[in-house]
Parts: C-alpha cells; sequence; structure tokens
C-alpha cells in the first residue's frame, strides 16, 4: 500500500510538470496492482482512473478520456445505488420489520440491483427471501409473487 501510494504521488506530480507519458504510464503501473487486489470499484480504483482520464484530456485524446470518465461514472452511480439501498434495507429492517411491504420492495429493488451487476448468487439469496415472506402473508397467486418468481427464473 506504501508503494502504491508513493508511485500514486510521482505520477501525479508527473502530470503537474506535464510530463504527461510518463505520469500515463505508472498511473497505467499503479492502476493493473489495485484492480488485481483492491477490485476495479475500489475508491483507490477510480481515482487512477480519474487521473488517466484527465491525462488523455490533457493529451488532446478526448475520445479516450470520455470514454473512462463515463466508465467511472456509471461504476460511482452503480456503488453509490447499491450502498443506498443497503442502508434503506437496514433501516427499514429494524424499524417496519423484515415482512413490511416497503422493506420486501426494497429487498426487491436490492435484489434487482445486483441480478443487473451478474452478482446472481447474492440476487438469487435476495430474491428467495422476498419470495418466502410474501408467500406466507400474500399466498401464491398474489401479483408480487409472480414478479418475484420471474425474476427468479431467470437463474
Amino acid at each position: 500500500p506504501d508503494t502504491l501510494s508513493t508511485q500514486h504521488n510521482i505520477a501525479s506530480i508527473l502530470q503537474q510538470q506535464g510530463k504527461y507519458e510518463e505520469s500515463l504510464k505508472l498511473f497505467e503501473q499503479i492502476l493493473k496492482v489495485q484492480q488485481s487486489t483492491l477490485g476495479s470499484q475500489h475508491p483507490s480504483s477510480l481515482s487512477t482512473q480519474h487521473n488517466l482520464a484527465s491525462i488523455l484530456q490533457h493529451q488532446g485524446k478526448y475520445e479516450e478520456s470520455l470514454k473512462l470518465f463515463e466508465q467511472i461514472l456509471k461504476v460511482q452511480q452503480s456503488t453509490l445505488g447499491l450502498k443506498l439501498f443497503e442502508q434503506v434495507l437496514k433501516v427499514q429492517q429494524s424499524s417496519l420489520g423484515s415482512q413490511h411491504p416497503s422493506t420486501l420492495a426494497t429487498q426487491h429493488n436490492l435484489a434487482s440491483i445486483l441480478q443487473h451487476q451478474g452478482r446472481n448468487e447474492e440476487s438469487s439469496k435476495l430474491f428467495e427471501q422476498v419470495l418466502k415472506v410474501q408467500q406466507s402473508s400474500l399466498g401464491s397467486q398474489h401479483p408480487n409473487m409472480k414478479k418475484v418468481q420471474s425474476c427468479l427464473n431467470k437463474y
């Protein structure tokens, strides 16, 4: 971690000095390590990608820069949305209970986000929890049951 931090600082200084090629190469090396150890959605990885996009912009490589900025934004929105749903779900479970319709709706939405991210194991567990509660409280013919079953059938 300290080595990466030092390399990141050096790359930033190179960028500030206008030595974009050197900075770009160093940031690319840093990003490879960050993505393999921390993951591509980690804030440090996103910060390094942001620096890379900025360098590309300074070099006049606007298409590449724009594409990278859009990727970063997509990850940030996805991650933030997921965290927000997780926080809301915790509050609802403690204040309303796990069988409350609002709690179930939030749990369903969270499962959908996970499903769209390809996190199928987590998603299917949440859908199954919703299905179990709805079966006992709403009955198997309720329209909400069919929605959840439809989502589970995708696995």
